[in-house]
């Protein structure tokens, strides 16, 4: 029987068996040698004593060895109760050192209190850092997410099917692309996807019509905080199929999966318009596991002798306020500096400034009192207004622009929501749907598409597309977690006309429109079936579930946040001469 590190228990006992693995801790009680044996299953306990002793001694932290001796029960006094194995050990009879290992860089424990290594220095020596309990426990997780979902489509009838990798340059109309040189076509490039999109529409055309796949995706964007420049999505297109089918499939993936990690979920998950979203949280994907909704006070607020604000309104500005619970004067939740720091977040999202006030003996309080005087006036409406008690805390912010008082507002809402902690649930799913077809730029009133321009419009917003775009909806739809958008999907256009019409609209002429997408639009052409896809990301998904903050502790080997590679030093400089020789490019350093 094939036995591993973290499988010892009370069947083996007085039994022989073997382990291999790595050492972990020594420690030599003169005697006795005992030794922390690490594999991917876990850690058990190995003594060596009598002959093996001198052999034993000579072995170094994270040597790999091989070895071979009866299961014992430990003393009562030794047994480690946060171990499965900590009841059992192995009595060592025979030692193989399979290699030595130089000193690590830094300890591999997952003991909370002890020092973790920088990030940098993780992840240049990934290969140890992988060899963390809590690092192995994250990896395992993906890897069942991943064959949950598979076996998940193949029981509803999905085929697994792979689109390319190396694809045409499609960088007019998303994010900036990775490109690969063509070398036997001089001059010429392709493109690694952002996502299957194109393909998997093809896919439907062609009339196989439940696709999926695990698929890779590249994005050369601007360094942003914990986002990756590959990263793993859960992708997967039907034809002849609605929204309403397509959410009802996900939330039967997602009871799948619950059930696997032996979390309770209630479905159907709550279902919020775009706008109600954007009014009520500042959000497209706001976190339901706390209240704490915007309330609009600006008809309260003119009736105040607060005249900062009212300079505002007086232009046509509006005037929004969120309450919450910090339990102020008691615990601290909330402290006047974290409130000087919410301020400082507002100015930097767009803000002039921030007003907050704290509710003591049903009256308003202000630092300094001044501004809760100016406020007197309508003090019982605005505390009505927005349904805040004693122990709450009032922020408010007025702006001519609305949608980037309610965006500021929001994130500001998601920091102090974490902040004070005070959830109603540990998951809250969210279906935003109805968002708009297109984003309008304040200035120049350029059309750019909200998510992608392949959505499909609403049939009864059709008549609003040439007059009236930035009233049109899109069929599209977004799964949020936690405040985390983990998926989202789409109606597609199948109609080449309306495709042509909507990249028009953004600004592609038909003719750039077919050198870059005429191989989608030509396909349209040839009887493409209404579809629908949604695609799910694997990384932040299975980061949201184990509760993590950073998808890096579930990706083998991620970038930095600046998208460098520690662990094999890319992105690197290649020779001149290659280049020169193999693509005909030439190289600057600028």
């Amino acid at each position: 029987m094939e036995i591993y590190c973290g499988d010892l228990s009370a069947e083996l006992i007085g039994k022989e068996v073997t382990l291999s693995g790595w050492c972990r801790y020594l420690r030599d009680h003169g005697g006795k040698l005992f030794i922390d044996l690490a594999d991917i299953t876990g850690v058990s306990q190995v003594v060596f004593d009598g002959k093996l002793l001198d052999e034993a001694k000579s072995l170094g932290r994270e040597y790999v060895i091989r070895v071979s001796g009866k299961v014992k029960e430990r003393d009562k006094d030794t047994v480690d109760g946060k171990n499965k194995t900590g009841k059992f050990e192995l009595s060592a009879e025979s030692l193989i050192i399979i290699n030595k290992s130089d000193t690590p860089p830094f300890e591999i424990t997952d003991e909370k209190e002890k020092f973790l290594a920088s990030d940098e220095i993780r992840l240049k020596y990934r290969y140890l850092d992988l060899r963390r309990t809590e690092m192995i426990e994250n990896i395992v997780f993906r890897d069942k997410v991943t064959k949950e979902a598979r076996k998940f489509f193949w029981d509803n009838g999905f085929l697994e099917l792979e689109t390319p990798t190396l694809v045409k340059d499609t960088y007019e109309t998303g994010a900036r692309p990775f490109i690969v040189p063509s070398r036997t076509k001089k001059g010429s490039f392709y493109s690694l996807p952002q996502s299957p999109q194109i393909y998997k529409q093809l896919i439907m055309v062609a009339g196989l019509n439940k696709y999926f796949q695990v698929a890779r995706a590249f994005r050369d964007e601007d360094q942003r905080e914990d986002r990756q420049p590959e990263f793993t999505q859960l992708d997967f297109e039907v034809s002849f199929k609605d929204e309403g089918y397509v959410m009802s499939l996900v939330e039967g993936f997602i009871k799948r999966i619950f059930e696997l990690i032996n979390e309770k979920i209630q479905l159907p998950f709550v279902r919020l318009k775009y706008k109600d979203a954007m009014t009520k949280y500042g959000s497209d994907k706001p976190d339901l596991r706390y209240g704490y909704e915007l309330v609009d006070i600006t008809e309260i607020m003119k009736k105040s002798n607060y005249n900062t604000v009212k300079r505002v309104m007086d232009s046509g500005g509006k005037v929004k306020a969120i309450s919450f619970s910090a339990d102020y004067g008691k615990t601290k939740i909330i402290t006047k500096d974290f409130m000087l720091d919410i301020i400082q977040i507002a100015k930097v999202n767009g803000l002039k400034g921030l007003t907050w006030l704290f509710i003591e003996d049903g009256k308003l309080k202000s630092i300094p009192d001044t501004i809760a005087s100016a406020l007197s006036s309508v003090e019982n409406d605005l505390i009505t207004a927005v349904k805040a008690k004693d122990g709450d805390v009032i922020i408010f912010g007025a702006d001519l622009d609305e949608m980037l008082l309610l965006k500021a507002l929001g994130k500001l809402r998601k920091i102090i929501g974490d902040k004070t902690g005070k959830f109603n649930s540990k998951f809250s799913f969210l279906w935003v749907v109805d968002f708009p077809l297109f984003e309008v730029d304040s200035i120049t009133k350029k059309l750019s598409p909200s998510h992608n321009p392949f959505t499909a419009p609403f049939s009864e917003d059709m008549r609003l597309l040439d007059k009236e775009p930035e009233k049109v909806r899109g069929r599209q739809f977004d799964l949020v977690l936690n405040g985390n958008e983990v998926g989202g999907g789409a109606v597609r256009i199948n109609n080449a006309e309306l495709q042509l019409k909507i990249l028009s609209m953004i600004g592609m002429p038909a003719e750039a429109a077919m050198d870059t997408f005429g191989f989608l639009i030509n396909a349209l052409k040839y009887g493409a079936p209404e579809d629908i896809g949604f695609a799910v990301g694997l990384d932040r998904f299975v980061a949201v579930l184990k509760d993590k903050q950073s998808i890096r502790d579930f990706i083998l080997f991620p970038k930095t946040k600046s998208f460098d590679s520690p662990i094999d030093g890319s992105p690197t400089k290649i020779d001149e001469k290659r280049i020169l020789e193999d693509y005909k490019l030439k190289r600057t350093d600028e």
